[in-house]
């Protein structure tokens, strides 16, 4: 598999991958209120919480009456402004933020990113987020001997993908990385982990900068 093949295959998805919906990801709603809760316990009032993605949306009311300012970045161009939040429609690629947000929110999207995009994103998140700020990540996480085996079957077809890639029934593209990959990328871009469940493939992980 060369270079210039795998560029060439992801350009399909290039264009639609940074604003697809959330996809082949179960996320357990009362799991995710009970981390974004424990999240909250770490910031005051009048902090900025970003929700990349949105997919948190439901929560913004909430998160409102505990008095904290909510942003939602890289949303899908159908969410408008609501509730008093701002929301920016821009790009993952796009948005350049420093030490802006106290805290934040990333469900569900990052299983939509090629993986030559994972560090940089969280870089991207890390310096939006000032020093000691808190996180929320949720995502789905590859199994090992699943993947690999998928991988085989997938390279074997004439697919330059890597362990954890997929496109599935619908025409999605899908990346679930290997746990050990999503720890090192986490503690590439400066978060440290200090609380985690693992729900079937799911990871809710909270993070500190």
């Amino acid at each position: 598999m060369s270079r210039l093949q795998r560029r060439e295959w992801l350009e399909r998805y290039r264009n639609d991958v940074l604003e697809q919906t959330c996809t082949g990801l179960e996320i357990d709603k009362s799991q995710l209120q009970d981390f974004i809760l424990r999240m909250t316990g770490f910031l005051e009032e009048s902090n900025i919480i970003a929700d990349f993605g949105c997919h948190a949306q439901d929560f913004w009311p909430l998160l409102r009456e505990m008095k904290l300012r909510v942003v939602g970045v890289s949303c899908s161009k159908a969410i408008k402004q609501t509730q008093g939040i701002r929301v920016m429609n821009i790009g993952f690629s796009d948005f350049n933020f420093l030490g802006i947000f106290e805290g934040f929110v990333a469900s569900g999207i990052l299983q939509n990113l090629h993986p030559e995009l994972w560090s940089k994103t969280l870089l991207r998140i890390a310096r939006s987020v000032k020093t000691s700020g808190v996180g929320l990540l949720v995502t789905g996480i590859g199994n090992e001997k699943e993947s690999k085996k998928r991988c085989e079957t997938l390279k074997k077809s004439g697919l330059p993908v890597v362990i954890g890639e997929y496109i599935d029934d619908d025409g999605n593209y899908n990346f679930r990385p290997l746990k050990s990959w999503y720890d090192q990328w986490l503690k590439n871009a400066g978060f440290y982990v200090f609380r985690e469940e693992m729900i079937r493939d799911t990871v809710y992980s909270l993070i500190k900068k």
